[in-house]
């Protein structure tokens, strides 16, 4: 019997081969095997060895975790470390309001009740936005004020379940998709009794004993939650008949981060539980909802949970804080750790993390103190962790397309969406915007031409911008370092800015710019457009490292809602890097491309 090849999986190969084994028989020395009834034999034999094969494959691979490409199987796998996958997030908002009585009254508190608040409407679409837990006011004056109350998108939802202890576990299925497993509230009420006891949901069995009210939460089929409830070894049983509600938001995700403006909706009740008829609300102040996500996807996951495992619920090393903080803030685009001993001075005793998240430049200080909050049980003791804001470096491109008309009946502006596309697509699976993320021009260049086979060819140019946020009404001294070396073998100035206000000059924008290795202030002459100049020096430029100072400046507006004031310079080298805690990010949508016809 001649040596056959079963590592093969094509199915002409196996063919082959069943044919080679054939030949080497007596019986069939000289069979034509092609023309007769024996090749359908040998096409269905050579189908069943494929198939097996194939299948005996999928099988193997989703055995582990790196090749496993079933969601199901890879959330399986990852219980094995331990790691329960993250569910969808519900956006957080921080809203400020006065409840005002049009009347005098006696009441000396108002709660805004669980379930209940606002809404916003945001890109033609209304959402609800609701206190996770009653919120409580004091009225005074008749007027109760209530301060950065957090509500959370979505609907709250409650599933209660009767425990049947017939049943060897106790597990129910929340059976609602996109839920926020961070919102979910467990209460149990004992057989006979009208008062509700609160179970605490954990994955860490270490503290766990018989008596723990505690329940443990796991992902199973089609992204579901299912709940677990003690046995009387890992967490308190219950008794038959005992009533379990469970209350959670379900929530549309990242669909509404960014959301400034709500209307209230919520039911406001004093202390008897009656609800004031003479009341107006007013919203004195609201932080943007931010931190939406979807659901972890199983790549996510895959790469998540093993260095969940290796974290092991402790934060020593910069990858455990890293693992660690991208679990309790799921909306984490990029993160880099570095310790208080690399600062200049030295800061011993501390660690840094700059965080930078998927839907805004920074954090509020709300959501940095709550993150700092719950990192504080897997820390080391004596360590202390500060979030820092990360310095966001912005490349913006100006593109022009050539393309043949003759090869495409697309329009210059099909040509451009195209290429707009391609250039998402290509920064969304490369290392470009990150933490030391490095652009490289030949790249984008590249990915322009290869868009369409009608592109002949691009002139794209290169800016880079960092934005500010100005201390207004205060003179301040300004550094901002966009760590590149600048362009200098140009007629026009290298930096400009968008348009601002200071003390001195009130009524007007003004404007900087480099003249000679100096910043200059300037406005344009409302008639004919021309610079104006009003100051010759209000700060340096060095080209070579790559940073502005400005002093002397006392601004009082900046250019948008939030007061920032934006900076662009013209880089030295169209390649563009980013160290430490500057985080790279190419600003497509404010980057201009233009199809031309040739």
């Amino acid at each position: 019997m001649p040596y056959t090849q079963v590592a093969n999986l094509d199915f002409e190969d196996i063919k082959s081969a069943l044919k080679d084994y054939l030949r080497a028989t007596s019986d069939f020395t000289d069979y034509d095997f092609e023309g007769s009834a024996m090749s359908a034999l040998l096409d269905t034999l050579a189908y069943n060895t494929y198939y097996t094969a194939f299948n005996t494959n999928m099988v193997v691979n989703e055995l582990f975790i790196d090749s496993a490409t079933l969601r199901d199987n890879v959330v399986s796998l990852a219980k094995q470390l331990g790691y329960t996958p993250k569910s969808a997030t519900a956006p957080v908002a921080y809203i400020s309001f006065t409840a005002t009585y049009s009347n005098s009254t006696s009441d000396t508190e108002l709660i805004l009740k669980k379930g209940t608040g606002f809404v916003a409407n945001y890109d033609n679409t209304l959402y609800q936005y609701v206190v996770l837990n009653d919120a409580k006011a004091q009225v005074s004056n008749d007027v109760a004020t209530f301060t950065n109350v957090p509500v959370y998108e979505g609907t709250q939802i409650v599933n209660t379940f009767t425990i049947n202890t017939s049943l060897k576990n106790q597990k129910f299925i929340l059976d609602n998709d996109k839920i926020d497993t961070n919102t979910i509230e467990v209460k149990v009420f004992p057989t006979g009794s009208g008062l509700s006891e609160l179970y605490q949901i954990t994955n860490n069995i270490l503290e766990v004993d018989g008596n723990s009210k505690v329940a443990f939460l796991d992902e199973v089929e089609d992204a579901r939650y299912q709940l677990i409830l003690g046995d009387g070894v890992l967490g308190k049983k219950l008794e038959n008949g005992a009533r379990v509600e469970v209350s959670y938001i379900k929530t549309n995700g990242p669909e509404s981060n960014g959301v400034r403006t709500f209307i209230f909706s919520g039911v406001l009740e004093n202390v008897n539980g009656a609800s004031p008829q003479n009341i107006s609300t007013s919203i004195t102040n609201s932080v943007p909802s931010s931190g939406g996500e979807e659901i972890e996807t199983t790549a996510k996951i895959k790469f998540n949970a093993p260095k969940s495992y290796g974290a092991q619920d402790r934060a020593v090393t910069a990858q455990d804080y890293g693992a660690i903080v991208r679990n309790i803030y799921p909306s984490t685009s990029d993160i880099i750790i570095f310790g208080g001993e690399d600062q200049v001075p030295p800061e011993y005793g501390k660690v840094f993390i700059v965080l930078k998240p998927n839907d805004a430049s920074f954090l509020t200080s709300l959501t940095k103190k709550d993150i700092t909050d719950k990192l504080k049980k897997y820390m080391v003791a004596s360590v202390q962790p500060v979030i820092v804001d990360p310095s966001v470096l912005y490349v913006e491109l100006t593109s022009k397309i050539f393309y043949n008309s003759l090869t495409t009946d697309e329009t210059p502006a099909q040509i451009r969406d195209k290429v707009i596309g391609s250039v998402q697509s290509y920064l969304d699976t490369s290392d470009t915007e990150k933490f030391n993320g490095k652009f490289r021009y030949s790249k984008i260049v590249g990915v322009i031409d290869d868009t369409d086979r009608s592109i002949n060819s691009n002139l794209t140019s290169v800016m880079m911008r960092k934005d500010f946020y100005p201390t207004l009404n205060s003179t301040f001294y300004y550094e901002v370092c966009f760590q590149n070396e600048f362009e200098t073998d140009c007629d026009d100035p290298v930096l400009s800015s968008t348009g601002f206000r200071v003390t001195e000059y009130p009524n007007f924008d003004v404007y900087v710019e480099d003249r000679s290795g100096k910043i200059v202030l300037y406005r344009l002459d409302t008639v004919t457009g021309e610079k104006v100049v009003l100051d010759s020096d209000v700060g340096d430029i060095d080209y070579v490292e790559g940073e502005l100072k400005m002093y002397a400046l006392t601004i009082i507006k900046g250019t948008y809602f939030d007061n920032r004031i934006s900076l662009r310079v013209k880089p030295l080298s169209n390649d563009v890097k980013a160290l430490r805690e500057v985080y790279l990010d190419v600003d497509v949508a404010n980057s201009s491309f233009t199809a031309y016809k040739e």
